[in-house]
């Protein structure tokens, strides 16, 4: 499939997408100034020499990706969680880092996104990387805001719903993997605390991988809920 995005030679960022989500079904096809966010977010990455690749199980979706001539690879239609579905694709021969972005972080800006990369890039140690931002007054009533705690490393100790003392960071929708974490992720321990509490780090966490996390101050949220939508 010809992708409007030109073949350069470029870092991929994977974009795991599902139509039915419970807290705001659809929301990848809400119209936002005549483009749905999935489209805004792939742009988005595209703008900055980068390469969108949408990984998805529905219908709904890869019509609108074949549409607009979008790079995708089709998973199973069901997924615990994102980092699940894009583990579902890497093999040995992918990049030897794996970007995830989530696609409903409308508002993330680019020059977030190019700190990122290059965060990573310059790190030779850690094996997963996320991003992160500061708690605000209206985030700590949210639940649909994931708090972290760090440890003195920068890396993720604990991560939260409620907000608890020294939980002074938020998640942010986008992650960096060495790929033989995500080529390895099927066999890790299932998590009962990602499951009770919908959090997929702890997949990591408990299964004794170490977060490493770069701080960006005043990101805005993703858009978890219709109110998301400025």
């Amino acid at each position: 499939m010809q992708s409007i995005y030109k073949n350069r030679m470029k870092t991929n960022i994977y974009i795991p997408a599902r139509y039915k989500s419970k807290r705001f079904p659809g929301k990848l096809l809400k119209i936002i100034k005549k483009k749905t966010i999935l489209e805004h977010v792939a742009e988005k990455v595209d703008n900055i020499n980068l390469r969108p690749i949408i990984i998805t199980g529905d219908k709904k979706i890869i019509l609108l990706l074949k549409k607009k001539k979008i790079n995708y690879l089709i998973s199973k239609k069901k997924h615990i969680s994102g980092m699940s579905r894009v583990s579902e694709k890497i093999k040995s021969k992918s990049p030897k880092i794996i970007f995830l972005l989530f696609c409903d972080e409308l508002y993330l800006s680019e020059s977030d996104i190019i700190k990122f990369i290059s965060f990573v890039k310059k790190d030779k140690k850690s094996e997963c990387w996320h991003l992160l931002t500061n708690i605000l007054k209206e985030d700590k009533a949210d639940k649909n805001v994931v708090k972290v705690e760090l440890n003195n490393k920068s890396e993720i100790k604990d991560l939260s719903r409620k907000y608890k003392k020294n939980f002074d960071y938020k998640c942010v929708g986008l992650f960096a993997f060495k790929k033989e974490v995500l080529i390895n992720y099927c066999k890790f321990k299932t998590s009962s605390r990602e499951i009770k509490l919908k959090v997929e780090q702890f997949k990591l966490l408990d299964n004794n991988i170490k977060i490493k996390s770069l701080i960006i101050k005043n990101i805005v949220n993703s858009i978890n809920s219709i109110n998301d939508l400025r």
